[in-house]
């Protein structure tokens, strides 16, 4: 039968002591707005980009109708993908999918959106 070996446990430093107590104190706090550029800069999200306008200005480019029971989730390869909160409003949207895609694209006509699809999400 073997035996294993047992190593010695090795004790892990506490998280504060005299050596390391400054090391763990915050940093000096930063202004929203420095923040919001910081995610923006990490996930290369440009705000001047036409295709992400979409997102932010969604509620201004379609009717109130839809934009109270829709919000576009993703635009890839001419294709944006809407979330809606119930069937009959997606069904609503994909009837409706040409006039919404007109009206975007005569705001933004540099955007390549050919179609749009509709998920339910509750």
């Amino acid at each position: 039968m073997k035996t294993e070996e047992k190593k010695p446990k090795t004790r892990r430093q506490p998280l504060r002591n005299k050596d390391n107590y400054n090391r763990l104190e915050p940093e000096d706090p930063i202004s929203g707005e420095a923040y919001f550029d910081q995610v923006l800069d990490r996930f290369d999200i440009d705000l001047g980009n036409p295709s992400n306008q979409i997102f932010i200005h969604w509620n201004e480019l379609v009717d109130p109708s839809i934009a109270e029971h829709s919000r576009p989730q993703k635009l890839k390869d001419g294709v944006l993908y809407l979330i809606c909160d119930h069937p009959s409003r997606a069904s609503y949207i994909r009837l409706n999918a040409r006039e919404i895609v007109k009206s975007i694209k005569g705001v933004y006509p540099e955007v390549d959106l050919k179609k749009i699809v509709t998920r339910i999400r509750y």
